[in-house]
């Protein structure tokens, strides 16, 4: 089940990752579109969405291996499983968490492991 969120608070630095038309490698972006808000003792889902283009600008296919939190944290009760952050909030409050993906490739190319930045409020 997901929980509706109103909006998304996710910052993406992808330093040293490639961007579309620049030094003939695909441009690749991943963020947590829904993992904004929840309510303590319901359940959080929410998968990473990735952009991934050839230096056409086509889209490609893009594959994680894991991910892991490097530095914050999330709420109690949650954790990262196959790169979704999920489980069921415990306690109410305001989380920032820095979340880093590894074994990432876009278009069959591999990219450097991409670190995000995720807000999570729970009421």
């Amino acid at each position: 089940m997901r929980i509706g969120w109103a909006f998304v608070v996710v910052a993406c630095a992808l330093a040293g990752c490639p961007h579309p038309g620049t030094g003939g490698s695909a441009g690749f972006s991943i963020a947590y579109p829904d993992a904004t808000h929840g309510k303590a003792g319901k359940k959080l889902y929410a998968k990473p969405e990735g952009q991934c283009h050839y230096d056409n600008g086509r889209d490609a296919r893009w594959a994680i291996t894991g991910a892991r939190v490097t530095s914050g944290e999330l709420p109690p009760g949650v954790t990262i499983e196959d790169g979704a952050i999920t489980g069921t909030p415990k306690t109410s409050g305001s989380y920032r968490a820095q979340i880093t993906f590894s074994g990432v490739t876009c278009a069959g190319k591999p990219i450097a492991d991409p670190t995000i930045d995720v807000a999570i409020e729970i009421r």
